[in-house]
């Protein structure tokens, strides 16, 4: 699973969104683009465009993190977490991107 992220992601953020997508047995290729939108959610449509499995995530330098399928409209994440969140949402957000991947239900 591709994780595109913004000059300036906060470490904290991508550490824990890595962790919970290994949680689930989904490796992450970390993709720094200075070129890319800023947001989370366009850094994570280019991830899932990128992702020969075709889900990518976004962390922005604010610490918004975005999961996205290559499928969904550009403007439509599967889901976002805002900046204000903490630990536990990265990492849930991390294992929801990975589930999606494996194809199993994300509660």
């Amino acid at each position: 699973m591709v994780v595109h992220r913004s000059p300036g992601a906060p470490a904290a953020v991508l550490r824990e969104v890595c962790a919970g997508a290994e949680e689930e047995g989904v490796p992450t290729e970390l993709v720094d683009v200075p070129d890319q939108p800023e947001d989370a959610v366009g850094l994570a449509h280019a991830a899932a465009l990128d992702s020969p499995l075709e889900v990518g995530v976004g962390v922005d330098a604010a610490g918004a993190v975005a999961v996205h399928h290559g499928k969904l409209p550009a403007h439509r994440p599967a889901t976002t977490t805002g900046p204000d969140a903490g630990p536990r949402d990265w990492r849930r957000t991390g294992r929801t991107a990975a589930r999606i991947v494996k194809g199993l239900p994300l509660g």
